[in-house]
């Protein structure tokens, strides 16, 4: 398997919302806010402060999580890189009404925690911490938004973990951490999803791996041949 990496931007969308897809119960919202439309602009970076305030006081933890996600989405404002900053360290002073309950811990934190290890780099070393000491939370959904958060930091030190999750009982982790590893990019991560296709061969697994390589890379994997049999 050959072939250079190709850009992530049009289909990374869709890996993110494969990411995070899982529901997680939560309150009902209240009717006077439409978070799916709220969300939908902040992903277009093209909300407001009001309404990224409003999309924050959210109390469905899943819709939340997607919300911390997408404010990357905003990195471009300035007034959205300092509401995020005050966000992980809770001034609650300066915004009430937020679901600050939410906001204090995983999953949503572990959101709030890539959003700012990707806007920030070699300066959130705080941020990469708290996401790596959830590395093995019992629960799905935490252990879902810390491999897409490994594979967006695209450090090849955190592959083996996310092999290891990808290869793991728990179908929708799994599937979460080869579109990790599929976001980090670079040819460990190639190496590590062709491995993961070899051995998953017709499970959902294995051909997410192998799409996830074709739209990456622009390759299509192959198995290897020793002594003339294929493997």
């Amino acid at each position: 398997m050959s072939g250079p990496g190709s850009g992530r931007g049009p289909w990374l969308a869709a890996l993110w919302l494969l990411v995070l897809a899982l529901p997680v119960a939560g309150a009902e919202a209240p009717p006077a806010a439409n978070y799916p439309l709220l969300q939908q602009k902040i992903r277009q970076g093209s909300a407001s402060l009001d309404e990224v305030r409003l999309a924050l006081t959210d109390t469905d933890v899943g819709s939340l999580t997607n919300a911390a996600h997408a404010l990357y989405a905003m990195r471009g404002h300035a007034w959205a890189r300092r509401l995020v900053d005050d966000l992980w360290v809770l001034r609650k002073d300066a915004h009430p009404g937020l679901a600050w309950e939410l906001l204090a811990k995983a999953p949503v934190r572990i959101a709030l925690a890539s959003t700012l290890n990707r806007i920030k780099g070699v300066a959130a070393a705080e941020q990469r911490a708290y996401i790596r000491a959830h590395k093995f939370d019992a629960h799905e959904f935490h252990r879902a938004q810390v491999v897409f958060a490994l594979g967006a930091n695209g450090d090849p030190a955190d592959i083996d973990y996310l092999k290891s999750m990808a290869a793991g009982e728990n179908d929708y982790v799994a599937q979460s951490a080869i579109s990790g590893l599929a976001l980090m990019g670079g040819e460990a991560a190639r190496d590590a999803l062709a491995e993961i296709w070899r051995d998953a061969r017709g499970a959902p697994r294995g051909e997410l791996a192998k799409e996830m390589i074709q739209r990456v890379y622009n390759v299509t994997p192959a198995l290897r041949k020793r002594g003339g049999a294929t493997e």
